[in-house]
């Protein structure tokens, strides 16, 4: 996965988010553009100037229909289960794949838990340095780790940095999925259960396999996937509704919540008056370990 771009182009839909009145705002990051790397900033402020801002998006949807409202909803499932299980007792939370994720800086309650924040050795010198620069030092409470998913056992570096088995604790894999092996995937599905106590839980997003093969793929990814692979972030990894259930249970995992584009239009597009098309290709998902 290329490091360069990580967690880049979610970060980049929460700031657009934040021009919105806070009455129709899908999510609330004030920290999103401030953590976004110096030239993206410089960039984000150009395109998004206000006479420019309509027609940026309305390109963004012509060619990429549906990704900005996926990664909005999303993002907001997450904030919002984060939330539920900090309250509930989650002592620790992971993040795997964190880009410049701002959740450990903003999340009411995080600064009660343990936070480990994962990503690839380069995105996360990068990410180190912009919270550094936005908030004077990291938070005694949030450990920054740079680790190759595909190379490295995630059990090892954790239990490095001070993870501890015996506390109950909430896994985010936002984004990433799509652009592990299988084998990687069922690795660090199999880590959660075996290394985390019951209660904890995963949430993590991932993509219909029919896309990854070919057999059931938009118009619009038969041209962005050649590019995200020469780009060094192929897409390798997919599932189908059909099997989930299954596919947790075999990993030491229950299903809790499943959802999608239906889902998130009514949970938060009609709340807010917002028309967006939400990419039907990927799905969120909420999973318990079992005890």
């Amino acid at each position: 996965m290329n490091e360069g771009f990580a967690g880049i182009g979610t970060s980049t839909a929460k700031v657009v988010e934040q021009y919105y009145p806070e009455e129709q705002r899908i999510i609330d990051d004030p920290l999103a553009y401030e953590l976004l790397p110096f030239w993206w900033k410089v960039l984000v402020r150009i395109v998004f100037l206000p006479g420019l801002r309509s027609l940026v998006l309305s390109l963004r949807e012509r060619r990429m229909p549906g990704s900005l409202g996926s990664f909005l909803c999303r993002a907001r499932f997450i904030d919002d289960e984060l939330t539920r299980h900090l309250k509930n007792g989650a002592e620790q939370v992971v993040i795997l794949g964190a880009g410049f994720d701002s959740r450990p800086y903003r999340i009411k309650g995080v600064d009660r838990a343990q936070v480990f924040e994962i990503d690839l050795p380069g995105a996360s010198r990068v990410k180190r340095g912009r919270v550094k620069k936005v908030l004077g030092a990291v938070p005694e409470n949030v450990t920054l780790i740079g680790m190759d998913f595909e190379q490295q056992c995630l059990e090892d570096v954790l239990q490095k940095a001070g993870y501890r088995e015996t506390r109950k604790t909430f896994f985010i894999w936002e984004g990433v999925t799509q652009y592990l092996t299988p084998e990687a995937v069922d690795n660090t599905l199999r880590f959660i259960t075996q290394k985390s106590v019951a209660g904890s839980a995963v949430v993590f997003t991932w993509v219909r396999r029919g896309i990854i093969d070919g057999t059931d793929r938009p118009q619009w990814l038969e041209k962005f996937l050649p590019l995200a692979e020469k780009m060094g972030s192929p897409w390798l990894f997919g599932l189908e509704s059909v099997e989930l259930r299954q596919f947790l249970q075999e990993r030491g995992l229950r299903l809790v919540e499943d959802i999608g584009f239906q889902e998130f239009q009514k949970r938060y597009l009609e709340q807010t008056g917002r028309k967006l098309i939400i990419f039907e290709g990927e799905r969120t998902t909420l999973a318990e370990v079992i005890a």
